[in-house]
């Protein structure tokens, strides 16, 4: 799993390069998932890249692991200062079962560290998780001869 992970923010690296002007975030998640016969944790890494030239949209990547499931989501976002909106795809592979296809969405507060609140479907199970989530991030930007640098944003 790891290197999985590793190969897709390789992958998505040629997007944030044709960035203007960007932020790319990386960090823990722990959610508690509430679903219809159990309630677990879960704990996971997710990195996120947004385009700030324009209007605030970006993707998200993550891996999360719960006793006795693994899952790996992608997710377009969008948001204004200290809210946000997601959407996309989640992957579940749980012990001795095939791999299931399902969605999920997401709201948060807050921009490097926060709440944030995820429903998601996975084979027609229902799933409300309310979790939290600190990132690092690394703020991108053009200088003024033209080449791409990598700036660490601090506060």
């Amino acid at each position: 799993m790891k290197t999985l992970f590793l190969v897709l923010l390789l992958v998505s690296l040629p997007l944030v390069i044709r960035a203007q002007q960007g932020a790319l975030s990386i960090g823990p998640i722990l959610h508690l998932n509430i679903g219809e016969k159990t309630n677990r944790l879960s704990f996971g890494l997710e990195a996120a890249y947004w385009n700030l030239e324009k209007f605030p949209a970006g993707l998200d990547v993550g891996m999360e692991f719960q006793k006795g499931a693994k899952r790996f989501y992608f997710e377009g976002q969008v948001g204004i200062g200290l809210a946000g909106l997601s959407f996309g795809p989640v992957f579940e592979k749980r012990k001795d079962d095939v791999i299931r296809l399902g969605f999920q969405t997401n709201t948060w507060a807050n921009y490097f560290g926060g709440i944030n609140l995820r429903w998601r479907r996975i084979n027609n199970q229902k799933t409300f998780a309310p979790g939290l989530y600190a990132k690092y991030p690394f703020m991108f930007g053009f200088e003024d001869g033209g080449d791409h640098l990598l700036y660490i944003f601090n506060n």
